[in-house]
């Protein structure tokens, strides 16, 4: 199994302008996940950014930034699988690698063992794909959801019959967006991240944190 990490870290951002390249605590967000990256000493990295400023950051931490990423998939309509699709289309024929490990910005508490262990895991299942997930505290059935005439209902219609937290019956993980690792070939097939031959990785929720707006950044300068 060959693998490749790859950082999807586009230019702009609904929630916080620049958000990728945000500076917390005196270095732009997309660092710590470059960081983290060359530490568990995967050799091939790109970055797949139309951002040219996140280009040199990223050169620092011996990425390949020749990838140039088409306004087709830089908008906030782009998925990331459709990102990938056109990554891989793009690199295949140039570079050997049989997985990507995509590793958002957004995710900066993960740390280098975290990777290191997700290859280790899927390589033992013999997996076709991985993601990281924690403990959700906050249980689904606890979920509300709130009309315009400000009535609200159980966004699950079983969730009326519990009263305690102990008689739920479900077990929720949440999916924290640290870690994907998916198979080139099966991306390319299926279109999706996700495989029957699927792998989970568990991550405490102190690394969890998956940033989308300013409050999150606050949290995230005092755990960084």
């Amino acid at each position: 199994m060959k693998f490749a990490i790859v950082i999807p870290a586009r230019k702009n951002s609904k929630s916080v302008k620049n958000k990728n390249r945000y500076i917390i605590n005196g270095k732009p967000l997309v660092e710590y996940t470059l960081k983290q990256s060359l530490l568990s000493k995967v050799k091939l990295k790109f970055i797949i950014t139309d951002d040219e400023k996140i280009k040199k950051i990223s050169k620092k931490y011996k990425f390949n930034t020749q990838y140039k990423r088409p306004k087709s998939t830089s908008t906030d309509k782009s998925s990331t699988v459709e990102t990938l699709i056109h990554f891989i289309k793009s690199t295949q024929n140039k570079f050997d690698y049989d997985y990507l490990i995509v590793l958002q910005p957004t995710s900066p508490l993960r740390i280098s063992k975290d990777i290191t262990n997700s290859i280790k895991i899927l390589k033992r299942e013999k997996s076709l794909s991985l993601f990281s997930i924690c403990e959700n505290t906050e249980h689904p059935y606890e979920n509300i959801v709130i009309k315009k005439n400000k009535k609200w209902k159980y966004l699950f219609k079983e969730a009326s019959k519990f009263h305690r937290r102990q008689d739920y019956k479900l077990n929720p993980y949440f999916i924290n967006g640290a870690i994907y690792i998916v198979s080139k070939n099966h991306l390319l097939k299926k279109k999706k991240i996700y495989s029957k031959k699927h792998s989970l990785y568990i991550m405490p929720k102190s690394r969890s944190l998956d940033i989308n707006d300013l409050d999150d950044i606050e949290i995230a300068k005092k755990l960084l």
